[in-house]
């Protein structure tokens, strides 16, 4: 399922990041849990967290676009399987855009 262009996503508050060689551990401090991201899903997690009031996908592709050299459509589909698993483990949330001046 992709996501819709103009969906904002940000990240959770109570989850705190470190990044290694192999990817990011995050911890939710509210749940007392850890996880581990691979590389591709720690830089997800990295591009996401300076925008706490968040960011919309196409800018986050877009945004992702400049580290990976890979079409555009395989960037989409990566990140969009990445965000899902993020926001079912409670790390992001999404919610539509609150202005209409994004653009398409």
């Amino acid at each position: 399922m992709k996501s819709d262009s103009h969906c904002m996503w940000s990240i959770s508050g109570s989850v705190r990041s470190t990044y290694t060689q192999d990817g990011a551990v995050l911890l939710d401090v509210e749940k007392g849990l850890c996880y581990s991201l691979n590389v591709v899903a720690a830089k997800v997690w990295n591009t996401l967290e300076p925008f706490r009031a968040g960011i919309t996908f196409s800018n986050l592709v877009d945004a992702m676009g400049a580290t990976f050299d890979v079409p555009r459509q395989q960037l989409e589909t990566d990140i969009s399987e990445h965000l899902e698993k993020l926001e079912k483990m409670g790390l992001v949330q999404r919610s539509q855009q609150a202005s209409s001046r994004a653009s398409s």
